[in-house]
């Protein structure tokens, strides 16, 4: 009895001294200070008989934040194992990134697949299907990025980068003697450096940006406006030297705006911020017209969304605009970039190498389109981010914690070199009605200056290919003599050797506008109608014109005449003259729209002297509609 007693009570305290070491863990785990978490963590690991779910997840994301994906993965199995596909993204994510950036990346989507199955959501189950597909194509594309490691990295995390006249100002965790220990990671605080463009490369140490804006928590990411007058950053809130949390016990991040012609070097906090959420990483377009910025306010797509808002002329700033499911998804987006209508961002839920890949976005028409990542060497299976282009073109800078740096997160430079990036475009030309394919139809690649870059022909089976420079933007037009044409606006992505998506034209048969009366070989249509007394080209009459302005596109060394005929009613003065000017703004209304007026070898009005219809004065006169058939133009081939 008494050895039995022993036992119970050993394993009672065993059980209380690994539940005091849950405890612990939990409360450092809320607390983000995920090292001390650990060391309870695997303490309780060691003791405890039985461990549920939602400890298991807890120690996959002590391990997952501290950058050791074996034994996050390993925990996370355990937890998964248990549970399932789970409806929490914030859940299942991390166990598949984890095993994202341990390169394994078919259980990765097997997770993937069920998560979105299990949300019963077969549109983001289609989207992720895409995404793998193009993904696929990056795996096995060269990439064209140099990317070197820059000497002005230390052994604590060192990123971001923004161009300040001719300095280069980005966020260090090296400030140690200054800055005061982040309890989370047990490194100090963040403060933004500067050094000269010209010396990121050489062996100057980085200085601090401005000592009066220095204070002993973060200091994140800054931008400038162009005139270098207006700075934005992020910082962690504060009052005076002391932080300030909320009533959920957080510090948040807050954006402001510093005028740094203004020696006092005021600290002004944005209206965007709010008290229950982070903004920062902001970034001001060129114009200083738009600000965007990354934020886990609510209503967004997941943890931290991308947005902009407009800066007025005033200063003051519109409310923020979520960039939408295009950008944005389940988990963090982040480090908004934007010039000439592209977006590069940071993201970890779009799908890539694993952790933060670097992608791009088109912004047309009002959208930003699909998400493109940059592909391999710029991005890794470690976080890779913060994307700025240098002063020189396709050079910038990005950040990244791969392996192979001097510290944390290092900052890296990049050379894109674009004059050795060609994709292929494909596709076929038919007939718009037999849908029968067309041999000799002559395909032209336009670059956006109007220039020719480069043209083909299409084979027997209606078959054309043409090579394209990456990251560029075409105009390709289909014709041949006999048909209209076809054309289409193309933009290549910056994926090297990658064969786009197939692109058909319609052409149709123009040779069943030709009618022959006696001698004279005509262009036939509909009659241009005129409205009675008028001369002007309304939009009914500009249907009719555009089949002429069709055929003579497709027949280039067409030359015609154009004939203008009036109804009997008026003078015959009048009608001389009505139906010169008829043949005149026909004729005129050709030459807008690009022929060459050497083409149309005469434009004469014949007044009322050729009518279709003759019309008697009195009750045996025309009708309205006999009228309106003798006000015509006729076009007359002269040769073709």
């Amino acid at each position: 009895m008494k050895s039995t007693f022993l036992t119970l009570f050993f394993l009672l305290s065993l059980n209380c001294w690994s539940q005091d070491h849950l405890k612990r863990a939990n409360e450092l785990y809320d607390r983000l200070v995920y090292i001390e978490a650990a060391k309870e963590y695997e303490a309780y690991l060691k003791e405890a008989q039985s461990i549920d779910p939602e400890t298991w997840m807890r120690v996959g994301d002590t391990y997952y934040n501290l950058k050791d994906y074996i034994q996050a993965k390993e925990a996370y199995e355990k937890w998964y194992n248990m549970v399932g596909p789970n409806k929490d993204n914030s859940q299942g994510y991390k166990y598949y990134d984890a095993l994202r950036r341990l390169k394994q990346y078919e259980k990765a989507y097997q997770i993937s697949e069920r998560y979105f199955k299990a949300k019963r959501e077969p549109e983001a189950l289609n989207a992720h299907y895409e995404e793998r597909a193009r993904f696929a194509e990056i795996l096995q594309a060269d990439t064209l990025y140099e990317v070197k490691n820059l000497p002005i990295n230390s052994q604590y995390a060192d990123f971001g980068g923004s161009i300040y006249e001719d300095l280069f100002v980005f966020t260090s965790a090296r400030n140690k003697d200054e800055n005061k220990i982040y309890e989370r990671d047990n490194t100090p605080y963040l403060s933004l450096f500067k050094i000269r463009v010209a010396e990121v490369k050489g062996n100057l140490s980085p200085v601090l940006f401005n000592a009066k804006l220095e204070t002993p928590y973060h200091d994140g990411t800054a931008t400038f406006t162009r005139d270098g007058r207006y700075m934005y950053y992020a910082s962690s809130f504060q009052n005076g030297r002391k932080k300030i949390f909320e009533t959920d016990k957080r510090n948040y991040f807050k954006i402001y705006r510093v005028d740094l012609t203004d020696q006092k070097l005021k600290k002004e906090l944005l209206p965007i911020n709010g008290d229950d959420y982070s903004t920062g990483q902001p970034f001001i377009t060129k114009d200083g017209k738009k600000l965007f910025f990354a934020s886990d306010m609510p209503g967004g797509y997941g943890k931290a969304d991308i947005y902009v808002c407009d800066v007025y002329e005033d200063g003051t700033f519109s409310k923020p605009m979520n960039l939408g499911p295009q950008i944005n998804t389940i988990v963090d987006d982040f480090f908004p970039f934007f010039k000439e209508n592209t977006l590069y961002f940071s993201s970890g839920g779009h799908v890539g190498f694993g952790g933060l890949d670097i992608y791009k976005s088109y912004f047309k028409d009002g959208l930003f389109g699909t998400a493109v990542n940059l592909g391999p060497v710029i991005n890794t299976n470690a976080d890779d981010f913060a994307y700025i282009e240098g002063e020189e073109p396709n050079t910038g800078f990005i950040s990244s914690d791969r392996a192979g740096g001097q510290g944390d997160d290092d900052i890296y430079s990049f050379k894109y070199n674009v004059a050795e990036c060609l994709q292929y475009l494909s596709g076929s030309v038919y007939e718009l009605e037999t849908k029968k394919p067309l041999e000799g139809v002559t395909v032209i690649a336009y670059k956006e200056d109007g220039s020719m870059y480069s043209r083909t022909t299409t084979t027997s089976d209606g078959a054309y290919s043409l090579d394209l420079f990456c990251n560029e933007t075409y105009r390709i037009k289909a014709k041949k003599i006999g048909y209209s044409e076809d054309e289409l606006n193309f933009t290549t992505d910056v994926l090297p050797g990658r064969k786009m998506d197939r692109i058909d034209f319609n052409l149709k048969d123009l040779s069943a506008l030709f009618v022959t009366e006696g001698d004279v070989e005509k262009i036939r249509i509909e009659p241009i109608y005129f409205e009675y007394y008028r001369y002007n080209i309304n939009s009914i009459a500009a249907i009719q014109l555009q089949k002429i302005l069709d055929v003579m596109n497709a027949y280039p060394e067409m030359v015609i005449k154009i004939e203008s005929h009036t109804d009997q009613r008026g003078t015959d003065y009048s009608n001389k003259i009505l139906s010169t000017k008829r043949a005149l703004a026909t004729r005129d209304w050709l030459i807008s729209k690009g022929i060459d007026a050497n083409r149309i070898e005469s434009a004469i009005g014949y007044g009322e002297s050729r009518p279709i219809n003759i019309c008697d004065e009195g009750e045996n006169g025309c009708s309205e509609v006999e009228y309106s058939e003798n006000r015509r133009s006729e076009f007359i081939v002269v040769r073709r």
